[in-house]
């Protein structure tokens, strides 16, 4: 079986679906995704994974000068 890939696009949308729901399963169901996903694209969202690493790059290289 292939494993599925989802773009950063797609999964900051389930993302903020579920923490304005605050429904996890719902959104899961609705996008045909199971819940353990989602729980973990939402604590990947809230500790800054989905952010774009080159804004984070180019804030350490600030703050180091």
């Amino acid at each position: 079986m292939k494993r599925s890939s989802y773009s950063k696009e797609f999964k900051v949308k389930v993302v903020k679906e579920a923490i304005e729901t605050g429904n996890k399963s719902l959104i899961a169901r609705r996008y045909v995704l199971s819940v353990g996903l989602v729980h973990r694209w939402v604590v990947e969202y809230e500790a800054g994974k989905f952010h774009k690493r080159r804004l984070r790059r180019n804030i350490a290289l600030e703050e180091s000068h």
